[in-house]
C-alpha cells in the first residue's frame, strides 16, 4: 500500500506536470490519501472555488482514515519526536497509519519523517 502526503497532493492540485505523470503511473487501488491529508487540503482553501476543486480532486481517490490504534500510535510518536524533530499532529497521524499498514509514504517532507523509526518515506519524484 502507498500513502500520499499533503505536500505531494498540493503539487497535484497545482497542476504540476511531474506530479500528474507520477500520479498517473500509480494504480488507484494501490494507494490511499490519509484523511488527515485530505483535511489539510481543505484548510488550505481560500474560497468556494478552491473548496470545490479540492472536493472534486479528493472524490477521485480513496480517502483512508486512521483507526483508534493508529491515533494512539500517532500520540506516542508526537510524545517521542515532537521536540527533537518538529513533527506535528498531522504528520504523526500519517506516519502512524503508514507504519501500522506497512505502507510506503510519498512525501517531500523527508526531513521530518526521517525521524520516525521504521517508516518507509520516499520522495515521489525529483522537484524541478
Amino acid at each position: 500500500m502507498i500513502l500520499i502526503d499533503t505536500d505531494v497532493l498540493v503539487e497535484c492540485l497545482r497542476g504540476s506536470a511531474a506530479a500528474k505523470t507520477w500520479l498517473g503511473s500509480l494504480s488507484k487501488d494501490a494507494f490511499g490519501i490519509p484523511g488527515v491529508a485530505a483535511m489539510e487540503l481543505l484548510i488550505g482553501c481560500r474560497n468556494q472555488t478552491d473548496l470545490q476543486q479540492v472536493q472534486k480532486f479528493l472524490g477521485s481517490f480513496k480517502v483512508t482514515w486512521p483507526d483508534a490504534s493508529e491515533f494512539a500510535r500517532g500520540f506516542s510518536l508526537l510524545l517521542a519526536l515532537r521536540l527533537s524533530s518538529g513533527l506535528g499532529i498531522p504528520d504523526c497521524l500519517i506516519a502512524a497509519m503508514a507504519l501500522a499498514r506497512g505502507a510506503r509514504l510519498y512525501t517531500f517532507n523527508l526531513k521530518h519523517f526521517q525521524a520516525v523509526p521504521g517508516l518507509d518515506a520516499q520522495q515521489p519524484y525529483p522537484r524541478p
